[in-house]
């Protein structure tokens, strides 16, 4: 009947707005991403594809948006902040202000200078439950999931990624605290860690580098998600709920 369709809908309505409800929902988010060779713009999308009303202060093209990524971080507190570096030199970033941070702030990092660099950057990995970084460039080889129950993981089939000609592009991690997502090998093995969560449970360091992955956009809303508290909804539950509205 007319009426129990729209008791059903409004049933709908309930479950969609406490699905809602119950997601974290970030105010400010402090990015500092590489973007050049047509990379590096998936982590901004994906923030606008999550929290359309969020703040979000995003600086790139080196040593200019490196100082302002600074002078934010140390100008108040974040709910989300992300260093994605794979293009200019990492060391005009502040990492150990990034260090000082992290045990009440959930931090990705990724970085083609983490055993290069000289402001801290390992210091940081150490942190974050990683012991040793390898980085390594071309040729291009297969990425794998090795919990693919992980929120980070959920519904990314493609782990394939590409090479914007760059020396070093990604790293091969071995861990301490920190717990392997990702890896460069079928299965887990020890050197080999890509993405990890950090020692502090709330927090991403990567040496696979999610820019120029062939998922960039849903790999950076599962990685957000997962900072943010948020656990990844499965696709056909949203359309369940729709079908509710199209009747």
């Amino acid at each position: 009947s007319n009426l129990n369709g729209e008791i059903m809908k409004l049933l709908g309505l309930l479950l969609l707005l406490a699905v809602a409800a119950s997601f974290a929902q970030p105010s400010d988010i402090l990015i500092y991403a590489d973007v050049e060779l047509g990379y590096g713009t998936a982590v901004t999308t994906a923030c606008g594809n999550l929290w359309p009303g969020a703040n979000v202060n995003s600086y790139s093209g080196g040593t200019a948006g490196q100082t302002s990524f600074n002078n934010d971080l140390a100008s108040q507190a974040w709910d989300i902040v992300v260093i994605e570096s794979w293009y200019y030199d990492s060391d005009g970033l502040d990492w150990m202000m990034v260090n000082d941070v992290y045990d009440t702030t959930p931090i990705f990092a990724s970085c083609w200078e983490w055993t290069g660099g000289t402001s801290g950057q390992m210091t940081l990995a150490n942190t974050m439950g990683v012991s040793g970084a390898a980085g390594f460039g071309a040729p291009v080889i297969p990425h794998y999931a090795w919990d693919s129950g992980h929120p980070i993981c959920s519904g990314i089939s493609d782990w394939g990624w590409n090479d914007p000609g760059l020396g070093i592009l990604n790293a091969r991690f071995t861990v301490s605290s920190a717990t392997p997502v990702t890896g460069w090998t079928a299965s887990p093995t020890v050197g080999q860690a890509g993405i990890c969560v950090a020692g502090n449970g709330m927090s991403v360091i990567s040496g696979y580098t999610p820019a120029y992955s062939n998922s960039a956009v849903p790999l950076w809303e599962n990685i957000l998600g997962f900072m943010a508290g948020t656990p990844a909804l499965e696709r056909s539950t949203w359309g369940e709920i729709k079908t509710l509205f199209d009747e």
